[in-house]
């Protein structure tokens, strides 16, 4: 049997019937919160705000247009409810003792000296990015979203995508093999 596409459930979540949501919460939890983590590098900080992206799905449901692809709808509001956890809780600038008490802004200063493995290497240069170069990559190369689907989340044409992407990547690549 065919299941509903995210579109559909979506729509019938917009109409309230709520129930919709239990499929779409089981589709989209387990990628919203990889994509989240990658970001903050910090799992409870990833499970909560996963729960504020599906808190936000109800909340703004009747924005929600069934043209639009529910995929790059949800991801807009991790990107939003990601941008909102770090406004909450800024980091002065030159504040460099409570940077260190910070854990993931002390994990990205100690990326070079810390990682143990290719992987976690990675994970910690990519942690060393802007939040706009790190969004991206991780878009791209984690969450399988294409340059036009990011462009259009980004507010961008897909050509300026595809180059905020590359200077990302050699930005990625200056601090990896540094």
């Amino acid at each position: 049997m065919h299941s509903p596409s995210d579109e559909t459930l979506m729509a019938q979540v917009r109409d309230n019937d709520l129930d919709q949501l239990t499929p779409l919460f089981e589709r989209y939890q387990g990628p919203l919160f990889g994509f989240l983590l990658r970001l903050t590098n910090d799992r409870d900080t990833a499970q909560d705000l996963v729960q504020n992206v599906f808190l936000r799905v109800l909340k703004y449901r009747a924005s929600y247009q069934p043209a639009q692809p529910f995929r790059a709808w949800v991801y807009q509001l991790a990107r939003h409810v990601h941008a909102d956890h770090w406004q909450r809780q800024p980091v002065p600038a030159g504040d460099l003792e409570t940077a260190e008490r910070t854990p993931t802004l002390r994990r990205a200063a100690l990326a070079g000296v810390a990682a143990s493995s290719d992987g976690e290497h990675l994970y910690e240069a990519l942690a060393l990015l802007p939040a706009a170069q790190r969004e991206i990559l991780v878009l791209h190369r984690f969450q399988g979203f294409d340059y036009a689907e990011i462009g259009e989340m980004l507010g961008c044409s897909e050509g300026t995508a595809r180059v905020k992407a590359h200077r990302a990547l050699e930005a990625l690549r200056k601090i990896y093999f540094s």
